[in-house]
């Protein structure tokens, strides 16, 4: 029996990080942001201000041009460098030449502040920006947890969701908040199609492919039905063999045995980013590996990798990257009943979200793998 998916928010590990620099000794010159002030009481007819409404219902003050914005995680960073990449304070990580290969190279070298336990907010905290940009679940613990980073931090934390199905209306949100109302509308109307299309494909239950999503070096880690890194494969219509109960991760370990008993039509595999390993070079590990023979999908050609560039298509981060993953794993499972081309709608998310031509041979090469 599957249960519902204990979500967690990156916010702890932050706040947590921020509470150890407050308890520093006096020999530590440690920057501290003075505290932010009641948003309910900040005074809305300053000039240059405007007061806002986030998406997890947070009222707050914001100066009515938002200089720059620092993403509390990697989702964050993409939905900024989407669509206001010159608003992005930063990025989480240091891009690896995959993610350079596709992202202006006036972007491959802007700070990298960290994730999770490790951001560094000294850095943060001197780069001043504007605000903080937070994209998660929605409840009152993250809710919480984002008024007291606003307080650490000395700026208001705005929050929207991380469900992938709500990308327009955040897409929406930020063009408000950024003062770019007409590109938003542009990635929202995209985003919307997505799901219109999807909507549109008749499969009955009966018809649904039985997919087996892998992740890491083995493939051998899996996202399970009803968690937030396997929501691609509903969106889909698709059935996702790994009906298994969660934890408080979204990603599980399984054995070979496991996965030769569900014995999957398709098999979609990620790869492992951490080691530069690409979806393409996982996928051609299973077809090669004589312990993995018997399955009915390696038998028949059918284990796929996804494409990982700048991002992967389907997960790691569950961003808004997944709506081109979308568009391509169901033309992958449902060629003749897609209402579009996959080539062209992947050459048309690429040139409204990451701001790239892709030439017809980079576009081999982004469904090879090989870029």
């Amino acid at each position: 029996m599957k249960r519902n998916l204990r979500r967690t928010s990156g916010l702890a590990a932050l706040l947590l990080a921020l509470a150890l620099l407050a308890g520093c000794t006096q020999s530590s010159s440690v920057p501290t942001a003075s505290p932010a002030a009641d948003p309910s009481a900040q005074q809305t007819e300053q000039t240059g201000q405007r007061e806002i409404t986030d998406m997890a219902g947070r009222t707050m003050t914001v100066p009515e041009e938002i200089q720059s914005a620092f993403s509390t995680g990697p989702v964050s960073a993409i939905y900024l460098y989407t669509l206001v990449p010159d608003k992005l304070l930063g990025w989480n990580y240091e891009l690896n030449d995959i993610e350079k290969s596709i992202i202006l190279p006036e972007y491959h070298d802007l700070p990298n502040f960290g994730m999770g336990d490790s951001v560094n907010y000294e850095a943060v905290i001197a780069a001043g920006p504007t605000i903080a940009f937070h994209v998660s679940a929605i409840n009152e613990g993250t809710k919480d947890e984002a008024d007291q980073l606003s307080q650490q931090l000395g700026i208001p934390v705005v929050m929207v969701s991380s469900e992938l199905e709500d990308a327009a209306e955040v897409y929406r949100f930020m063009g408000e908040l950024f003062g770019v109302e007409e590109q938003a509308e542009i990635l929202a109307e995209y985003a919307e199609a997505v799901f219109a299309d999807i909507a549109a494909i008749d499969v009955s239950e009966e018809e649904k492919v039985r997919v087996y999503y892998g992740n890491g070096e083995n493939s051998l880690e899996t996202a399970p039905a009803g968690s937030s890194h396997g929501a691609i494969l509903d969106a889909v219509k698709a059935v996702n063999v790994a009906d298994l109960e969660l934890g408080d991760g979204s990603r599980v370990q399984i054995s070979l045995e496991q996965l030769l008993a569900w014995d999957p039509d398709v098999i979609v595999v990620n790869g492992e980013p951490k080691s530069n390993m690409s979806g393409g070079a996982a996928a051609q590990s299973i077809l090669s590996n004589p312990d993995f023979a018997t399955l009915k999908a390696v038998q028949e050609g059918k284990v796929y990798g996804t494409p990982n560039a700048p991002f992967s298509w389907v997960d790691r981060p569950p961003g808004p990257n997944r709506l081109v993953g979308i568009r391509w794993l169901a033309g992958l499972l449902y060629p003749d009943r897609v209402p579009y081309d996959v080539d062209e709608e992947v050459k048309e998310f690429f040139q409204l979200f990451y701001h790239v031509d892709l030439s017809e041979e980079q576009l081999a090469q982004l469904y090879a793998g090989t870029i």
